[in-house]
């Protein structure tokens, strides 16, 4: 059960807890056939998420709000929470779950999309274009507290319900809400790097201090990643040779390097403005990802203890540049035909 930090820089996993079903908190043999401590108690997902948040507040984290899903959203004392630390949130909520609107009138959450009016808008920009959605914004018996509907066009699953909330100061507003909804997507981002380029999924662990030390290495890693792809972006060459006394003598024909092989971008290619609009021909690479850059963290690291070639490294970061900029003409012409068919 994790909780990461989302910033406009980067994202990554701040604090976990392992789950432990009450089945297992009330059965001798797991729990001694796993380790588990026996003076854990069995703690419910909100319970977890609440002391997750009273920990990172203490620790000084920087954070304006939370974002969940209805899992902690149906939690009103997980709310409570929030509000206790001034933390604004945007949380999911089951279609069934009864809101009491103004007026004191009290009804399920999906019974409130027959007279609400939707505008529409985008939360955010994903890796095929803007994710526009219709949205409506009600108010409810707490001035400070709205039930946020978002509508897809879809046939299944077509209504997401989210219960908002903005301590005083702050602007209790669509637009607030809807850019605060938008920011659970990185999150999903921190579960695919931990599985796919970390191996958060890929482990024999079976006991409670071997899944805790597991994960919290991954939780590392990708703090690792995050710092080293702000480094990057602070240079975007690298070295021309290793440090003296550990260069490995290259080969006769291996081909000169220059500077120009080393270079990194670091920096993401544009979007369109509008539908239709043509790709830029010398368009460059998208942003570097938590998974690039890992790879070539590990490159650099071989070339410099003389396991890796200048002249190989050269190739790895041409590749890696080729592959990055064929993946920013594909998001230009994913962005572009999105545009065009809202503006039809």
């Amino acid at each position: 059960m994790f909780a990461a930090l989302v910033t406009a820089f980067g994202q990554a996993w701040v604090d976990f807890d392992v789950y432990m079903p009450d089945c297992w908190a009330k059965d001798p043999r797991r729990r001694a056939k796993a380790r588990i401590p026996g003076k854990l108690t069995f703690a419910t997902k909100p319970e977890l998420a609440i002391a997750q948040v009273k920990r990172l507040m203490a620790a000084g984290i920087r954070a304006m709000w939370a974002a969940a899903d209805e899992v902690y959203g149906r939690s009103g004392e997980f709310r409570a929470a929030l509000r206790a630390l001034d933390l604004a949130y945007v949380v999911i909520i089951p279609c069934d779950y009864r809101v009491t609107l103004a007026k004191n009138k009290v009804i399920r959450a999906d019974e409130a999309t027959a007279g609400a009016v939707f505008e529409r808008r985008s939360c955010g920009n994903g890796t095929k274009g803007p994710r526009y959605g219709d949205w409506a914004l009600i108010a409810t018996a707490d001035p400070r507290e709205f039930l946020l509907i978002r509508r897809l066009d879809r046939e299944e699953n077509q209504y997401t319900f989210y219960l908002c909330w903005a301590p005083e100061g702050r602007p209790a507003t669509m637009t607030y809400f809807i850019t605060i909804a938008g920011r659970r997507w990185p999150v999903e981002t921190t579960f695919r790097t931990g599985k796919d380029a970390l191996g958060w999924d890929q482990s024999q662990a079976r006991t409670w201090n071997a899944i805790n030390r597991h994960t919290a290495l991954t939780a590392l890693a990708q703090l690792r990643t995050a710092a080293i792809q702000a480094a990057l972006a602070g240079a975007d060459v690298l070295p021309a040779a290793p440090p003296a006394g550990q260069d490995t003598p290259a080969p006769a024909d291996e081909p000169a390097v220059s500077t120009a092989d080393l270079q990194i971008y670091t920096g993401d290619a544009p979007l369109p403005a509008r539908g239709g609009q043509p790709c830029p021909p010398g368009i460059p690479p998208i942003r570097l990802s938590a998974a690039e850059t890992a790879r070539i963290e590990r490159l650099a690291r071989d070339w410099k203890a003389g396991i890796l070639t200048a002249a190989r490294l050269a190739f790895h970061l041409r590749w890696s540049a080729w592959r990055r900029r064929h993946q920013a003409r594909a998001r230009w012409h994913h962005y572009s035909t999105r545009l065009a068919a809202l503006a039809a």
